[in-house]
């Protein structure tokens, strides 16, 4: 059709206007400071400073270790989730999917307010353990508890991905691989797997963003002692009215995330390709 573009043209402007436009803001801001006169001049003090400060270096590793460990338990965690939905009827797949994703439907301020419950040195956790003779242990203001609450965020997302994959695989070709004398674990390591890692990758891909960009679970579970990029963002901007830096870090988290991105999905279609043509 030759003006079907139209149609699509409301839904264009409203991403450029309330999308695109504020990251292009966002990505001069970055690069311009104010002098003493009040006058704009070109600088790139944010960028090195960013890049040299060992405080903003240590951020933006935390960030990436915990998005990457994140994924990394959200993935080992979800994938026998995915295998067994995979193999149950369709009455059982339903309820046990409405188990696992009913958290997708709460507040994530609200998630991770319970998880202050348990993990507190006063909470849930650390009461049962005292009851039987044990030490308590440091479970929050700490990376082990942003982990543990960004894997309770996210776990969801990563099952859904897998799901996806998984009911594509072909139950012929497991048949064969069995006739062929392959055991389960055979099966699942050499089919099942190379199979599902579009799946995987997918999963990762939106966990690991996810993760990286969030704010709410890492500032509460975190605090001070584990902080990380969004929640140094939002005190660079609210608390310090440093737009500029907060400018600069910004556009940094989000060329990380959305290299990310790109590198993975340029994996994943050649993989599709690879598999098609040869």
């Amino acid at each position: 059709m030759k003006w079907g573009w139209l149609f699509s043209l409301p839904a264009m402007l409203f991403f450029s206007a309330f999308f695109l436009l504020p990251l292009v803001a966002l990505g001069i801001r970055s690069f311009f400071e104010t002098t003493g006169a009040g006058a704009w001049t070109f600088s790139l003090a944010t960028y090195q400073e960013i890049f040299t400060d060992p405080y903003h270096l240590g951020l933006m590793w935390r960030t990436v270790k915990l998005s990457a460990i994140t994924t990394c338990v959200s993935l080992v965690l979800a994938f026998p989730v995915a295998l067994h939905l995979r193999q149950v009827s369709s009455r059982m797949r339903a309820l046990v999917t409405l188990a696992v994703l009913s958290p997708l439907l709460t507040s994530v301020i609200v998630r991770t307010l319970a998880w202050l419950v348990l993990l507190g040195p006063q909470g849930t956790i650390n009461r049962a353990l005292i009851s039987i003779g044990w030490q308590p242990y440091q479970l929050m203001y700490n990376d082990v508890g942003v982990v543990i609450g960004l894997t309770h965020v996210f776990l969801g997302y990563m099952i859904l991905s897998l799901m996806a994959t998984l009911d594509r695989v072909d139950d012929n070709i497991l048949l064969a691989a069995s006739n062929l004398g392959a055991n389960r674990w055979a099966v699942l390591w050499h089919v099942i797997i190379p199979l599902s890692l579009p799946g995987m990758l997918t999963g990762a891909v939106l966990v690991f963003t996810m993760s990286a960009s969030t704010y709410a679970t890492p500032v509460l579970l975190g605090g001070s002692k584990a902080k990380v990029l969004a929640a140094e963002i939002y005190d660079l901007a609210i608390n310090y009215l440093e737009f500029g830096m907060a400018a600069g870090m910004a556009v940094v988290l989000l060329l990380a995330v959305a290299s990310m991105v790109f590198c993975v999905t340029r994996y994943v279609e050649g993989g599709r390709r690879k598999v098609i043509f040869e």
